[in-house]
């Protein structure tokens, strides 16, 4: 029997809750910042805390924890956006220690904002909606000729921002924008205003994919939100295996990620245009695994199994997904979101027949969602 493949994830999210849950074959470990996150009550892996997973210290903590893997060279996987920019900047120092595999890093820093994905996006010729990057309040000039309604939304994550705005505007003309960004431009002026995509949240796909070092498609998988939080702008409520796009959207993703010469983790989310009859990428998740990557494994194809093995170097089996590669069917949800989603309208999307699981609380790892749910009705009754 051969020895469990060891295993550092960094973060403490439900995203990485689903990365414990699908990787309890492995030799298990998590660095995480708070006692409050559900990954730190789940039963899988030995558990380390971390100053700030989301600061520079990471590195520094990931290093003193290397020397307790006694010469083993765990797997690093990475769940939050600013735990990559960090690891990659400190590549080199920590590569000796840990298996991960990351691209250019001048083009992971392109791929996380929103305008460096779209320059890429054109130069290959990949199906994007057309947008115009604010910067300044002479910027809005740039706006007027857009096909409207638009998106308009931050270009990165700003935590000084999400306590003020949304997560993202609808906006139905270039007069919108002009009465919202000079509020916003005081707090977070980097922003984008892109081509509204016609269509539910529903109509939201995604594909998930591992190129190893050498480019080559090791693991991918394909699903659909079914419901978004808040409705239309936000991130997954709810989701499933989507087989009927599986090969078309594979297709897509591997034929951009070629073209850049991509290699690592990368989650492309697209959605499908009801007016143009088409799907169109709106955003890479790049080096890290995405919120929904659990719905994969919880349909019968473990994309974070074959993901783990290979960066080991160990025989990857049934590494790929085609379209009747998924063998269970089953809607991933979050608790929260998605009742907030289906109380304020969102899709009543019929999945009959389907089993549903929840994203934090689970009969085999009940903690996680005990813990939740006393800390919601501590807040209630305060």
């Amino acid at each position: 029997m051969s020895a469990k493949i060891p295993v550092m994830v960094v973060g403490g999210s439900a995203n990485a809750l689903g990365v414990l849950r699908s990787l309890t074959h492995c030799e298990l470990h998590l660095l995480c910042d708070s006692a409050q996150a559900p990954a730190w009550h789940s039963r899988w892996g030995q558990k380390h805390r971390s100053a700030d997973t989301k600061a520079p210290t990471v590195v520094d903590e990931l290093m003193q924890l290397a020397a307790r893997f006694c010469g083993k060279k765990p797997v690093l996987l990475l769940t939050e956006e600013k735990t990559v920019v960090h690891v990659s900047a400190a590549r080199e120092r920590l590569a000796p220690f840990y298996h991960f595999v990351l691209c250019d890093p001048a083009m992971l820093l392109a791929l996380q904002s929103k305008s460096g994905f779209q320059q890429l996006a054109n130069q290959v010729g990949a199906a994007i909606p057309q947008g115009r990057i604010l910067s300044q309040l002479a910027d809005l000039a740039l706006i007027e000729d857009l096909n409207y309604p638009c998106v308009f939304k931050p270009l990165e994550q700003n935590e000084a921002y999400s306590r003020q705005f949304k997560k993202a505007y609808k906006v139905g003309s270039a007069a919108e924008v002009v009465s919202l960004y000079p509020a916003i431009a005081a707090v977070m002026p980097q922003m984008i205003v892109q081509e509204w995509l016609e269509g539910a949240d529903s109509d939201i796909y995604f594909c998930l994919a591992y190129f190893d070092a050498k480019g080559k498609l090791i693991s991918n998988f394909t699903g659909r939100k079914l419901r978004s939080w808040p409705l239309q702008v936000g991130g997954t409520a709810s989701c499933t295996a989507a087989p009927e796009a599986a090969a078309e959207l594979t297709e897509k993703t591997v034929k951009f990620c070629q073209a850049i010469d991509y290699v690592g983790q990368m989650g492309m989310e697209f959605k499908f245009d009801a007016h143009r009859g088409g799907f169109y990428m709106i955003e890479p998740t790049v080096g890290r695994t995405d919120y929904q990557h659990e719905i994969a494994t919880l349909a019968g194809c473990n994309v974070l199994a074959a993901m783990v093995a290979s960066m080991a170097g160990q025989p990857v089996e049934h590494a790929t997904a085609p379209q009747n590669a998924f063998s269970k069917k089953v809607v991933w949800y979050d608790e929260i979101a998605d009742a907030n989603a289906l109380a304020n309208g969102g899709p009543n999307v019929l999945c009959l027949d389907y089993q549903r699981v929840a994203a934090v609380w689970r009969w085999s790892d009940p903690t996680p969602g005990l813990v939740s749910l006393w800390r919601r009705l501590k807040r209630k009754l305060s």
